[in-house]
């Protein structure tokens, strides 16, 4: 959740709320974790959405500054498609009541792939469902009040977007030796975590290497996802030496170069927080490394 908004009232912390991943299935499938890409799937199929989500009642009443027994919350469903930042359609939309006493919201949704285009996105929110009888002087005090919020946005139809690739001699990119000699050369600046991720890399195959060039063009597994590693751990290692990299993943837009390797990062270490990722790159490089030349070979 984006903590750096200025909300005119107090909001819930990550603590107040434990939820768990997007499990999805197809055509009455085995449940996985929702990912960047969803295979298999076209408008003839249908697609069963799943998550659970629990409110802590005690630190929810302390982050908001209301008694637990007059705290009415709500969580909020959204199911968005359609190609562009923002969705199209809201496909569905689901609503459950929470409460200290029931704190705990099982989402269970089906939608049908022919309601369905490009992008799969999930909205999750937690709302106030009731104003309260007490409250403090920052509490939130209307219903529909957003509390928090959480997106999990999943490409359909096999139109994974790729790096632009060009082959050159590198050479003539007037690099410093010895990297012009290098098979490959990503062409990306940490100076603007905003950019579209696929317009801010720029994949270079060196003409020299003629037998590199081939085995892209041939779409070799391990040349493809050693270069896809190499874009994920020179990204997330940028990323991860900025002091804000938080904030930096938390205020960006989904398709983002931040939102791209918060992305990675996550699939790389589930549940795990940005200090964890951190101390992996500074401890245990070789490890951090190798993590991402694993998730490679599966997001390829």
């Amino acid at each position: 959740m984006n903590r750096l908004v200025a909300f005119p009232f107090l909001t819930l912390s990550d603590a107040a709320v434990e939820a768990g991943p997007w499990l999805l299935a197809l055509d009455g499938g085995d449940p996985a974790a929702a990912g960047r890409f969803l295979e298999h799937w076209d408008q003839s199929t249908t697609l069963a959405l799943q998550r659970n989500l629990r409110i802590d009642p005690e630190i929810a009443s302390a982050d908001l500054g209301i008694p637990p027994e007059d705290l009415r919350l709500a969580v909020v469903t959204r199911v968005g498609t359609g190609a562009g930042r923002l969705p199209r359609l809201i496909a569905h939309t689901d609503r459950q009541q929470v409460s200290p006493s029931q704190p705990e919201a099982q989402i269970r949704l089906t939608v049908r792939g022919e309601r369905l285009s490009t992008v799969l996105d999930l909205f999750t929110e937690v709302i106030l469902a009731a104003a309260p009888a007490v409250r403090g002087p920052l509490s939130p005090g209307q219903a529909g009040d957003r509390l928090w919020h959480h997106r999990q946005r999943t490409r359909l139809e096999g139109e994974e977007p790729r790096f632009p690739l060009e082959v050159v001699d590198l050479r003539a990119m007037r690099l410093h030796a010895p990297a012009d000699a290098a098979p490959w050369y990503l062409d990306w600046s940490p100076r603007d975590w905003s950019r579209d991720i696929y317009g801010a890399i720029r994949l270079y195959l060196n003409s020299s290497c003629e037998e590199v060039v081939q085995r892209v063009e041939s779409r070799d597994p391990l040349t493809l996802q050693a270069i896809l590693a190499d874009a994920m751990i020179q990204v997330c290692e940028a990323l991860l030496r900025q002091p804000e990299a938080a904030e930096i993943i938390s205020e960006s837009e989904p398709g983002s170069l931040a939102a791209q390797a918060g992305s990675w990062l996550e699939l790389a270490w589930p549940q795990q927080d940005l200090d964890f990722a951190r101390a992996m790159l500074e401890t245990r490089p070789s490890e951090f490394r190798a993590g991402f030349l694993a998730i490679a070979e599966a997001a390829d």
